[in-house]
């Protein structure tokens, strides 16, 4: 992933859980939220892996719920 940051943003602010053998992370900065739920032991790169596609697929539903990319 790509790490960039931006003097406009808001600082993102973690909330983290854990609960058992789960871990639970909120990530919010400005109007993003992302929730995540992992093993408590998943290695950064895994976890990299999993979310790498996350803001395409994010794009996608939004575009299929708003009536397409022209809407």
């Amino acid at each position: 992933m790509a790490k960039t940051e931006s003097s406009d943003q808001p600082p993102a602010v973690l909330d983290v859980d854990v609960e058992g053998d789960r871990v639970l992370v909120a990530v919010d900065r400005g109007e993003l939220s992302l929730v995540v739920e992992a093993p408590r032991g998943i290695e950064a790169t895994d976890l990299e892996a999993l979310l790498t596609d996350v803001p395409e697929k994010v794009e996608t539903v939004a575009e299929l719920f708003s009536g397409g990319p022209d809407a």
